[in-house]
Formats: structure tokens, C-alpha cells, sequence
């Protein structure tokens, strides 16, 4: 509680905590602030306001409030529903990139030794990997699934650009996660809990998992912003279409 009042007591944390809440309002609003009629030839989140055959940009009306692009495409409407979008993409990669990194770096830690040095070593590996590579190999991979697009397991729809972001993402969150659980294995309360008895599973997610986990939180809600940056720019140069924004910058750039 005391840790919530210092939070709102901040200008700084305020301002963020007011923009990020704009931002969920825009998301969840966005059927009434920007109705979608459903035009068959628009890519998701964007809708034209006129002729498609109008390739002069109009200025705002009451139709299009920020005017359009070529074609007609209405700037308003993609930025209200590219928010969904955004949110949808950024949120997914950082909680994936999280939850494997953190895994990850757990048990390597935990278990310590040749592991943790064969870890950190895959760990590098990745570092050095570019991501746009991996995004080619991913595409690839996927596009043999069964369906049209490709599927995973569950039936969920396999974006290649959300893939490949996770995968190339979740090395911070191990090394520092490692690096904590090592540390903090040699504690006397986890000496305790093992001299005791405990399983190895109690004793990483029960007593270590907690008191590691505040790192990769602070990664997290770094990461989310910085994935919905990296998705424009990849859908900007052609890599992957996940990003409304991106495509209206595509757009409009000339």
C-alpha cells in the first residue's frame, strides 16, 4: 500500500499511468469513437473515407477528422484502431518474451554449474542472431503449417513477426533472472528449505521465482512500447504486415 502512495504521489509516474490509461480508453472505445463499416478491400484497421481512385490526400472533414491519405485512406480511423492492434502486439511479445526468458533463466541459475555456462553461451548465440533473418526462417516454418497462414498448437494463428520477436527478445530477461537466482540460491532460508526436504520444483517456483521476479516486470513494461516501434518499422519496409500504423506510414510516406 505504502509502495502505491509513493507511486501516485509522482508527477512522472501520474503522467505515464495517464497515457497508458489513454491509450486502453482508445483500445476499448474504438468501435464508438471510430465505427467500422466494414469495406472488403481494406486491410485490417485501416477504412477508406472516399473514391479509392482518388489519389490526392484530403485535409481533416467531418467524415475523415485528420484527412486522408492516397486512396482515401482515413488517418483517424487507423490511428483509433491501430491502438488495438498495437496494444494486442506489444502486450503479446513482451508477456512471450518474458515467461521464456524467465523460465529460462531460472532453472539455468537454479541449476548452476555447466548449464548456467551452456545457457549464457545459447544466450549469446541469440544476441548475435538479426532478427530479420530469423523473421525469413520463421516465415518459412510456417507457411508449412496446415492452413493458409499458418497454425499452431491450440488452433491460435501464427503471426511470424510476433514469433520472431519473442524468440529474439527473451535473453535479457535470462540473464538478469540467472544471475539473480544464482545469487540467491545460496541463501540460508533456500539451504533450509532443501535440507528440509523440498522438492526442487518448490523450491524455484515457490521460494526463489517471487523474489527474482520484479526484474523482468520492469523489462516487460519496457518491451511493450519498444515491439509496437519495431512492428511498424518492420511492416514499414515491407517485413510482415502486423502494424496499422505501419501501413499508414507506408502509405503516406511520398
Amino acid at each position: 500500500m505504502r509502495a502505491v502512495v509513493r507511486f501516485l504521489s509522482s508527477g512522472p509516474s501520474l503522467l505515464g499511468l495517464l497515457l497508458v490509461g489513454l491509450f486502453f480508453a482508445a483500445a476499448i472505445a474504438a468501435p464508438t469513437l471510430a465505427p467500422d463499416y466494414g469495406a472488403p478491400d481494406a486491410p485490417p484497421g485501416l477504412q477508406r473515407a472516399g473514391r479509392a481512385i482518388d489519389r490526392t490526400p484530403h485535409p481533416p472533414s467531418s467524415t475523415a477528422p485528420l484527412g486522408t491519405l492516397p486512396g482515401q485512406w482515413d488517418v483517424y480511423f487507423t490511428i483509433i484502431w491501430g491502438t488495438r492492434a498495437a496494444l494486442r502486439f506489444g502486450l503479446g511479445v513482451a508477456a512471450g518474451a518474458a515467461v521464456l526468458g524467465t523460465l529460462v533463466g531460472l532453472l539455468s541459475g537454479y541449476a548452476g554449474g555447466l548449464v548456467h555456462k551452456l545457457t549464457m553461451a545459447v544466450v549469446d548465440g541469440f544476441l548475435t542472431f538479426p532478427a530479420l533473418a530469423g523473421f525469413f526462417l520463421i516465415e518459412r516454418v510456417v507457411s508449412f503449417l496446415p492452413e493458409a497462414g499458418g497454425v499452431i498448437v491450440g488452433g491460435i494463428q501464427a503471426d511470424p513477426l510476433m514469433l520472431t520477436l519473442i524468440l529474439f527478445s527473451w535473453m535479457p530477461y535470462a540473464r538478469i533472472i540467472s544471475s539473480s537466482a544464482l545469487r540467491l540460491k545460496q541463501a540460508d532460508y533456500i539451504e533450509a528449505s532443501r535440507a528440509l526436504g523440498a522438492r526442487w520444483t518448490r523450491v524455484v517456483f515457490q521460494h526463489i521465482l517471487p523474489n527474482v521476479i520484479s526484474p523482468a516486470f520492469v523489462l516487460a513494461a519496457r518491451d511493450v512500447g519498444g515491439m509496437v516501434i519495431l512492428s511498424a518499422a518492420f511492416t514499414f519496409i515491407g517485413v510482415g504486415a502486423s502494424s496499422p500504423w505501419g501501413l499508414l506510414i507506408t502509405i503516406g510516406r511520398d
